[in-house]
């Protein structure tokens, strides 16, 4: 999944990140519902982990954008 600091208006199925100092962001920051597969090789490497609480945020929206019922 995406994310960006780049927040103009709240667009469905938009996880905001309450954490994101604490996951090593440097701006409040969301995460867009796009998924994508990249290979390894492109990415520069792990900027941190997102707060329990924002991963379920995260959980809970993508079960709503999905249509699923939670586990």
């Amino acid at each position: 999944m995406a994310i960006t600091s780049q927040i103009h208006h709240a667009i469905f199925g938009e996880t905001p990140v309450h954490y994101w100092q604490n996951a090593g962001l440097l701006k409040p920051s969301v995460v867009k519902p796009v998924i994508t597969t990249i290979e390894k090789q492109v990415t520069r490497g792990t900027i941190g982990r997102l707060h329990p609480q924002d991963i379920h945020a995260l959980l809970a929206n993508l079960h709503r954008v999905l249509n699923m019922e939670p586990k």
